[in-house]
């Protein structure tokens, strides 16, 4: 119910058209939005929320902690041409079992949108906080900060990264869900006499092999090279060095990759069940 409120702009200490202010220590919360070669970002739309000096969110399904009628619970702002941010708000309350943090979502067009956490030095949680310390020592060092004295007030700084939309590119991650061997069945012609033809070999339980390096997907069969193939849409690759022929993958019930279908038109396809003791 808070989320189309109409104060929410880059001081949560204050809601607009009353006189009381947040309960609590004030902080700014500042920093830089950049892409990955230090270029400042500007436009970029940077949000934050954070639990009130008691310890409860702005938010209807939060029903622990004192209300503070007085906290904007959260704000937007918009960078410069600087990439620079800022906000004011209360340094947050202990929620739950959680370590004092506050929220960010980060986006801008032509850029991945980011949400993350940033955590304060030496939290009286934070060895014990189940989200930071599910991420690395050397990721637990990126999102905790120092709250600091300047200008006579606690300020805490917060530099953000955005990685830029790679057109035709998805990630290592999602690659890698289709890599492994499929053992041909199905085919709609005699595929053992085809590869014997091409090849002048025998072949029994022939199998098209999947791998990656990064974000590169390759398909190689026995009769014939690895080649590069390109991503198109979900669950799609177009094999234009492999007679032009595309690939759909099927998910089971749960979601995971255990098919393809490789086609050589949208009529005509051989499909490939995936060896789950192999990659």
């Amino acid at each position: 119910q808070y989320r189309n409120q109409a104060d929410h702009d880059i001081d949560l200490t204050e809601i607009k058209g009353q006189k009381g202010i947040a309960t609590g220590q004030h902080i700014i919360v500042y920093g830089r939005v950049t892409d990955k070669d230090c270029n400042p970002l500007q436009f970029a739309v940077v949000e934050i929320w954070n639990a009130n000096h008691y310890g409860r969110y702005r938010h209807e399904f939060d029903n622990k902690g004192e209300i503070d009628p007085n906290f904007q619970g959260w704000g937007q702002a918009v960078t410069n041409d600087k990439g620079e941010y800022r906000f004011k708000t209360v340094y947050p309350g202990l929620y739950g079992n959680r370590a004092r943090h506050i929220h960010f979502k980060v986006s801008r067009r032509d850029y991945h949108e980011l949400t993350t956490q940033v955590f304060f030095e030496g939290g009286e949680r934070n060895n014990t906080d189940f989200i930071l310390n599910y991420l690395s020592h050397d990721e637990q060092l990126q999102v905790t900060k120092k709250l600091t004295d300047k200008d006579e007030q606690k300020q805490i700084e917060f530099n953000i990264t955005l990685d830029k939309v790679k057109k035709g590119v998805i990630s290592e991650k999602t690659v890698k869900e289709y890599t492994g061997k499929y053992f041909l069945n199905n085919t709609p012609f005699d595929l053992e006499a085809l590869a014997k033809n091409l090849t002048g070999k025998t072949f029994k339980n022939i199998a098209i092999e999947l791998t990656n390096n990064k974000s590169q997907l390759f398909l190689q069969t026995p009769f014939s090279p690895k080649i590069e193939i390109g991503w198109t849409a979900k669950d799609e690759y177009q094999s234009w060095g492999f007679n032009n022929t595309f690939i759909r993958f099927i998910r089971d019930e749960n979601g995971k990759v255990n098919k393809l279908k490789l086609h050589f038109s949208e009529e005509q396809f051989v499909e490939g069940t995936k060896n789950k003791n192999k990659r």
